[in-house]
This record gives structure tokens, sequence and C-alpha cells, in this order.
């Protein structure tokens, strides 16, 4: 097993959504991406931290200041965030990080997805949101180059809660009878296969 370079392989996987890094940032302990256009903006960032955590609300609690401290939400586009956090454990269970990843816009930034590395085992666990959304790939390619460098990846996805599971499947049926009943999704399930990306 060789340990990645998780800045190299963020960079790499972030590329193809065009997300730069943001040199110009100085928040100890994080590097950061981001894509901002007139109407998206999107951040991949990656936490190295040896502290210990005591618990999801900590950890949580951490990464939302930063990003708050780095990036702001506007109101007409809001922004969506992947983090990866490379720690010297895994004091946190996948149930505990479901909890931190949202099902539907927050207006403080929408945490979409997060993988956890840990420094002392080859070890991953992440979580997606129930959602495909651009960030999406990266995730995936992350998560692909992880496997590649011999890590164990354990990869769940947030479902939605009542509210979400019945506002998406009014906006089915809407679209499914528009379309003269060929079963259409309004929005796009997450799609958790590995396999390699492919453009278009």
């Amino acid at each position: 097993m060789t340990n990645p370079d998780l800045a190299s392989l963020i960079a790499r996987a972030s590329s193809g959504r065009d997300l730069r890094r943001r040199d110009d940032l100085r928040e100890a302990d994080w590097t950061f991406w981001e894509l901002r256009t007139l109407n998206m903006h999107r951040v991949v960032g990656l936490l190295r931290q040896d502290r210990q955590f005591s618990g999801a609300l900590d950890f949580g609690s951490t990464i939302r200041a930063a990003v708050a401290r780095n990036f702001k939400c506007s109101w007409w586009r809001g922004m969506g965030f992947g983090i990866v956090a490379q720690v010297a454990a895994l004091p946190l269970s996948r149930d505990d990080l479901k909890l931190l990843i949202d099902v539907r816009e927050n207006g403080k930034g929408t945490w979409q997805w997060i993988v956890l590395v840990a420094g002392d085992s080859p070890v991953t666990l992440s979580v997606h949101t129930w959602m495909e959304t651009f960030l999406s790939p990266v995730y995936r390619s992350i998560l692909q180059a992880l496997v590649a460098a011999g890590y164990r990846v354990s990869s769940a996805t947030r479902d939605k809660d009542g509210l979400m599971k019945f506002l998406t499947g009014a906006a089915d049926l809407e679209v499914t009878l528009a379309t003269l009943g060929a079963r259409k999704h309004a929005f796009p399930e997450f799609r958790g296969d590995l396999r390699p990306e492919r453009d278009g």
C-alpha cells in the first residue's frame, strides 16, 4: 500500500470540474479548491488534523467554521462543498458522518459529501448526499484513487428525509406525467458506483 498525496489526488479529481486551488487562503491545516461563476459556487476542502475530535458535532463545527471563514454564500447561487479530512484516527462512525451531510440546500453552504481518511491505517469512511451533484464525480474519483492506493473504502449515502421524499416524489410524478408516462426523476439520484468517470 502507498500513502497517497491527498492534495495531488484532489487536484486531479477537481480539475475535471474546473476547480482551482486557492493558494491565497491562509487557513491553518487546510487546502481549498474553488469554482465560482455567476450562477455556481463549489468548493472542495482538504483538512489535515492530528488532534482528536470529541465527536461528530465538534468535527462538523470545525469544518463548517473554516468553510464559513473563507467562502461566502450568495443568495442567488448558494454554495455546495465536499470535504476530505485526514485525521490521526477514525473517531466517528458512518452514522455520525451521515448526520453532518445536508439533504437539502443550506443557506450557510450545502455540505454534499465527506471523505474521512485515517492517518493510522488504510481505511476510509465516506458519505454522499442522496442527490447526484456537480461535485459527485470528484467524490467518486477520490474514492477510486484511494482504492487504487490500497485503501479499504466504505461509502454510504445520506438518504432523503421525509420532506424531501415528499417533494421529490411530487416532482417526479409531475415530470413523468409531462413526458407521457415515461418514468423520470426530476432530481437525479446519486450514483454510488466506483467505475471510472466518463465525460459527457
